[in-house]
């Protein structure tokens, strides 16, 4: 087994994309009542739910992180993005689909109650463009070598690297779980 796990900056772009072209086919082939219902009787969250969340997370997460990008500097490992030891290892594996545990997600990335369903897709794209574009600027820079600490755990610092690492494991969690609402024998067709 290995110590880590790494992907290149082309291969963590192509995920985003893989992902927005995921959310815009729920786009597609769900209505509003299919995009907003909730399975277990309302216990568990809606695909527009998953997706707001994601939006949120993502939001929050490049909010705390990129005051480290910005101080990041070029590097060898800059081509790379790797988790930076066991801990970010086993948070980042911990974090991918199908879930093994699951925490309550803090308010401030909760999906919100008084959703607009209709701008949920739209704001979880630009979520992504912006991940994307922030992906994009960090050329040459070394983002294992800078930490930032985060949001959920804020007295757990990571390297910005394997917070990219995290924030791909989470979107690729909620949205195998906005495809597990639409496979409930009780989802409105």
């Amino acid at each position: 087994m290995s110590d880590q796990i790494s992907l290149t900056r082309d291969e963590y772009l192509d995920s985003i994309r893989q992902a927005k072209a995921s959310a815009a086919e729920f786009g597609e082939k769900l209505t509003m009542t299919q995009m907003t219902w909730q399975p277990g009787g309302g216990e568990r969250w809606s695909v527009a739910e998953c997706l707001d969340h994601l939006a949120a997370a993502t939001t929050v997460i490049l909010d705390a992180m990129q005051p480290a990008i910005s101080q990041a500097r070029p590097g060898v490992d800059a081509s790379r993005f790797r988790t930076s030891g066991f801990l970010s290892k086993k948070i980042v594996s911990d974090t991918e689909p199908p879930p093994r545990t699951k925490l309550p997600a803090p308010a401030n990335i909760r999906p919100r109650p008084t959703l607009n369903p209709e701008g949920i897709l739209p704001r979880f794209l630009e979520s992504m463009d912006r991940l994307s574009a922030v992906v994009a600027s960090t050329a040459g820079k070394d983002l294992n070598a800078v930490r930032f600490r985060l949001p959920p755990f804020p007295l757990l610092r990571i390297t910005a690297g394997s917070g990219l690492l995290l924030t791909a494991a989470h979107v690729r969690r909620h949205l195998w779980q906005a495809g597990q609402v639409t496979e409930d024998p009780d989802f409105p067709h």
